[in-house]
């Protein structure tokens, strides 16, 4: 793995794992933001579209610092930072004003985590 593009077993399961994430949260996004002006169905466009190279680009910074490639690695971590702002990104957008406190708060906590 010199080159630092292998993925292997782990690295795929990560991506199907982030991809269920994604649809989960999603679902979970329907019922409770729905109200506040979060379209469920633009939020699940983004969030799976970004799911894909949000994982690949974390499993590719892993192989990229083991392979000491840091040029590649901070491109695949920008990729990686960019897809996972997109979803909360659209959520901070679309709901703005409207959303209670407490939904800013797990929003963040998500984020954070």
């Amino acid at each position: 793995m010199p080159d630092g593009k292998r993925v292997g077993w782990l690295g795929k399961t990560w991506i199907v794992g982030v991809f269920a994430y994604a649809v989960l949260r999603a679902l979970i996004v329907w019922p409770t933001l729905g109200e506040y002006g979060v379209s469920p169905w633009v939020f699940l466009i983004i969030d799976v579209g970004t799911a894909w190279p949000y994982a690949y680009g974390q499993v590719r910074v892993i192989n990229e610092a083991r392979a000491r490639n840091w040029a590649g690695m901070q491109i695949w971590a920008v990729i990686a930072m960019l897809s996972f702002i997109a979803p909360y990104a659209y959520i901070v957008g679309a709901g703005s004003g409207e959303m209670p406190l407490i939904a800013w708060i797990v929003i963040g906590a998500l984020m954070a985590l």
